[in-house]
């Protein structure tokens, strides 16, 4: 129901379909596989660019950086895809100038002075007391006692939340539950990274899976800085249920003993 939840799940789903034709580019597979996986990478991107959500086109850009490098160790693809992503460029700027009115990076822009704001509000209430930093103020409590606490801009600006993921984890919940989250992530990282390097992926969708959801993992965190995906339950599913997918295959390979 809203554009910035749809592109934060088009960025999960679009990293997938790209680690997956990546994979069976690199494995040979019959070209009416590769056809598909572009023609349908295409339709996905193309719904993305029409969001007109920055942060997520910037996400995808970093994933598809890491899906291309560490897919194909080649060079050559990573500057295919600088070149690729320079040409784009300048078509994004001007449709974001056209919808929205604002350059890539505006300070004028109101979304971006949004955010600064609620930034430092946000970072204010939670070193105001050393409860905060420990256990944080309570999911869900911003709703209920915003005006006591004079956040955003006093109830001039929409009342929502943080849009940073780290940030609204720890004020509602505390640092300690902010550093288990980028424990569990960095922890998702590395066996990703092991089954790719270290583990014979000898089927290309496995290998195709768990590169997509490398390159979504980096989107999602990127994209996460200035918006607060986790908390979009769409998005947070589609993410889990990618996780749930690579935990799967890095289970069956330790059995066959790959």
């Amino acid at each position: 129901g809203h554009y910035a939840t749809y592109a934060e799940v088009l960025q999960l789903i679009a990293s997938l379909a790209l680690g997956l034709l990546v994979a069976a580019w690199q494995g040979g597979v019959r070209q009416r596989a590769v056809l598909s996986l572009t023609v349908a990478l295409v339709g996905l991107l193309g719904a993305l660019f029409l969001t007109v959500t920055r942060a997520s086109w910037l996400a995808f850009l970093l994933s598809g950086f890491v899906i291309v490098a560490v897919g194909t160790m080649s060079r050559r693809a990573v500057l295919a895809m600088v070149v690729a992503a320079l040409l784009v460029a300048p078509f994004g700027i001007s449709f974001l100038q056209q919808k929205r009115n604002v350059g890539f990076f505006d300070r004028r822009d109101g979304s971006i002075q949004w955010r600064e704001t609620v930034y430092r509000e946000g970072l204010h209430l939670l070193i105001s007391r050393p409860r905060h930093l420990l256990v944080g103020i309570g999911m869900d409590s911003i709703k209920r006692h915003w005006r006591e606490w004079g956040m955003f801009d006093q109830g001039r600006l929409p009342i929502g939340h943080m849009h940073s993921t780290p940030l609204q984890l720890a004020l509602e919940r505390g640092i300690p539950t902010l550093v288990v989250w980028l424990i569990l992530l960095a922890l998702y990282a590395r066996m990703l990274w092991r089954m790719l390097r270290e583990r014979d992926l000898s089927d290309w969708r496995d290998r195709g899976i768990v590169l997509g959801a490398l390159g979504g993992l980096v989107g999602f965190f990127a994209s996460g800085l200035v918006h607060y995906n986790l908390g979009d339950s769409e998005v947070a599913m589609v993410f889990y249920f990618i996780m749930g997918l690579t935990l799967a295959i890095e289970r069956e390979t330790v059995r066959d003993g790959i």
